[in-house]
């Protein structure tokens, strides 16, 4: 990743960047993990989320890229040391999160002194290699996993009520379509109730119960990937939220990108290979913009017309499918969506949501080598 890819990547969000010494101070929605939170501010031992300095002092980051075998979207959690924790931005040691693999990767770079890692802090990174993106409302999806070892301040799991309450009664209505099936099956009218909450309250704290595990030994999935399962149906629920609320800024930046305030407004100046190198680069942003959208809503279209069959058709083949592909689907939905939140935020920043005068040359082709760099999406246009 180059200076001005990593520049912008720092300054555009928190979706495929993380930056544990940048936190929002807001306030956390401790009701949707069913949990008191324990912090004390003044203690880092509790209020961190790392342990080790090398990591508390570091910037995390997602790298996305296609296979070229299969065509899948996958995401490599990536750490960058900084040279000057001051400004990251000055760039630093890159190290990809290997699991059992990063201790000796950090004690090789610092010269052959040991460098252990703690549990606390292996948790953390599994937690980021687990999903594909910082968010914290993935974050704190996974707060009980995260705080095996100690409890972390509630700082970093900063999720508004208002998120949380959209998520979750996007949950709670699949979750009573699919006990509804249940109820024509003969279950008695007064456990539909308890079973809906059963299924919504698992989707939500990610952990299996009596509800999900019956209908996932219906579908055949086996015991030990329920809480895969759970945390992509759960993520997919959130990633839906966060597309609707993407959606009239997608059309406000597409109708930007067909328009002639999306050229330099020095081209007239630019000899004629860089105006040309301009056009293509542009081209070439405006379709991986596209695809990752149409991708991300391409896997929600799937998700809904499986689901239909199974409560409207009685066919179950579709869904079961997908939810034993769901870890799969929530990878990539979740690269999509990220990755078009930081092309969101750097557009707005850069235009004023299309309101200001054609940024120069420099400013747009910056910002379209962003794009591009950000997500490889060359084979699943």
């Amino acid at each position: 990743m180059d200076r001005e890819t990593l520049d912008y990547l720092l300054s555009s969000g928190k979706y495929l960047c993380f930056n544990p010494t940048d936190i929002d101070f807001q306030e956390v929605d401790d009701a949707s993990e069913g949990k008191e939170a324990e912090q004390n501010q003044t203690d880092a031992e509790v209020g961190d989320l790392f342990d080790s300095p090398i990591l508390k002092n570091s910037v995390f980051f997602k790298e996305v890229a296609t296979d070229q075998r299969s065509g899948r979207l996958y995401t490599s959690t990536r750490f960058l040391m900084a040279f000057n924790m001051e400004n990251p931005h000055d760039g630093g040691a890159s190290f990809e999160v290997v699991p059992g693999k990063l201790d000796k990767f950090l004690t090789d770079y610092y010269g052959g002194i040991p460098i252990h890692l703690s549990d606390h802090d292996k948790c953390v990174l599994d937690v980021f290699n687990r999903t594909p993106t910082f968010d914290p409302f993935m974050l704190l999806a996974q707060r009980g996993y995260l705080e095996k070892f100690r409890s972390v301040g509630d700082q970093h799991f900063s999720v508004t009520t208002s998120t949380a309450s959209e998520v979750r009664s996007i949950i709670s209505i699949k979750a009573r379509q699919l006990v509804q099936l249940a109820a024509n099956a003969g279950i008695e009218r007064e456990k539909i109730n308890a079973t809906v909450l059963e299924i919504e309250d698992a989707i939500w704290l990610t952990q299996p119960n009596s509800g999900t595990s019956r209908v996932f030994q219906d579908m055949g999935i086996p015991a030990d990937q329920e809480n895969a399962v759970l945390l992509a149906w759960k993520g997919i629920s959130y990633y839906e939220h966060m597309l609707r609320e993407f959606k009239s800024d997608y059309l406000n930046m597409l109708s930007w990108l067909g328009s002639d305030n999306s050229f330099p407004s020095d081209i007239g100046l630019l000899g004629s290979s860089s105006a040309t190198d301009i056009r293509e680069i542009r081209k070439r942003a405006k379709l991986i913009l596209r695809s990752a959208y149409l991708k991300a809503a391409d896997i929600m279209r799937d998700y809904h017309a499986s689901y239909d069959n199974l409560v409207q058709h009685h066919d179950p083949k579709p869904f079961h499918t997908f939810l034993n592909n769901a870890p799969i689907h929530f990878e990539e939905l979740g690269m999509c969506v990220g990755s078009f939140g930081h092309v969101n935020n750097a557009w707005k920043s850069m235009t004023n949501d299309g309101r200001y005068p054609r940024p120069k040359a420099h400013n747009l082709e910056t910002f379209y080598r962003f794009i591009c760099e950000l997500i490889d999406l060359r084979e699943t246009s």
